[in-house]
């Protein structure tokens, strides 16, 4: 006996995906809906454009073989970095290194605040340090907590990885009869696979624009005006890493670059994070104009949608807002609503 038809099965699936999407950001899987949902599509994406050469179902298995070799190849490279660093990098003369880079480093900054503030205390890095380190030990229960978080994102980011990575896996299963609920289900989460798909690969292309931008500041117009930012060649990298996380991303390489440039001048510090300002609120009409396109939505849709999550939810609800809209949109469309 069929429990649901057709009709009842279509709202079903309706309301399952409505009250994943609404616990989404609330229960703290954001992390995991990015990074499972990210390693599906581009399982999905390669496996698609090789059916011409390779078979679907072995495409997609050799794929999701191939990006877990290179998940666990990342994670082992990473963990042995961080055991040498330890191990090696903070003992005898490297520590020593360090530490002298640190001084020089807040020296720099201290005596180009002083230039502005006369009366900036503390005169010496050490004091400096010193209440760095207090401060550290005050908090340390918050910094402990703080760890605690980004282990357990880590270990939810892995596991809904291994979960994308299964999912893919699934389809290379032979069709068979399914049921209506589980047919609506499936096409629920492929609509979403495919919003997804649309607004984080348009993502990377704001991320290039982004790394252009500054490319352009850092390596031609400040060496122009005698100007040479340190570790300008790792702050592109970073620009271009960061600038795939949406909004967040440029609030870290923003920090990041004010302070390389606050170790020249606090004059430049200014200039180069009223420039970074500027690209930052560009980048929400940038955003909506490119995730618009991709999704057949108008820049003021993307950009109504970016404010009202972000009023909800913060800064998640900002992230998220474009990947919800587009996959609204695209259910509306498909039922001729819009």
């Amino acid at each position: 006996m069929q429990l649901l038809n057709d009709k009842n099965s279509l709202i079903a699936s309706y309301l399952l995906i409505f009250i994943f999407l609404a616990v989404l950001i609330p229960l703290h899987l954001t992390v995991s809906f990015f990074s499972g949902f990210l390693v599906f599509s581009i399982i999905h994406s390669l496996s698609k454009s090789s059916e011409k050469y390779i078979d679907g179902r072995y495409a997609r298995l050799t794929f999701s073989i191939v990006i877990s070799l290179i998940i666990i190849g990342l994670i082992v490279l990473g963990i042995a970095r961080l055991i040498s660093f330890i191990h090696y990098d903070l003992q005898g003369a490297r520590l020593d290194q360090l530490n002298t880079e640190i001084d020089i480093l807040l020296q720099q900054v201290q005596a180009e605040i002083i230039k502005y503030y006369p009366n900036f205390n503390p005169y010496t890095t050490m004091s400096l340090k010193d209440q760095l380190f207090a401060y550290i030990k005050e908090n340390l229960g918050m910094l402990r907590h703080t760890g605690t978080n980004i282990l357990h994102s880590f270990a939810s980011m892995i596991i809904a990885m291994i979960i994308g990575i299964m999912v893919s896996l699934h389809q290379v299963q032979p069709k068979m009869h399914i049921p209506a609920f589980k047919v609506a289900l499936i096409a629920r989460i492929q609509n979403l696979a495919t919003a997804f798909q649309n607004v984080v690969f348009a993502q990377v292309k704001i991320s290039l624009i982004n790394t252009i931008l500054f490319i352009i500041f850092a390596h031609i117009i400040l060496p122009i005006c005698g100007f040479h930012l340190p570790f300008v060649k790792t702050l592109t990298i970073l620009t271009f890493i960061f600038g795939l996380i949406p909004i967040i991303g440029n609030l870290i390489t923003n920090t990041l670059i004010t302070v390389a440039a606050l170790t020249i001048s606090v004059s430049l510090a200014i200039v180069s994070l009223a420039y970074l300002i500027i690209i930052h609120k560009l980048e929400y009409f940038i955003n909506a104009r490119i995730i618009g396109t991709k999704i057949n939505a108008s820049a003021w849709e993307v950009l109504l949608a970016m404010l009202i999550f972000e009023a909800i939810f913060g800064i998640t609800g900002l992230i998220v807002a474009p990947i919800y809209y587009a996959y609204l949109k695209l259910e509306l469309k498909q039922q001729n609503m819009i």
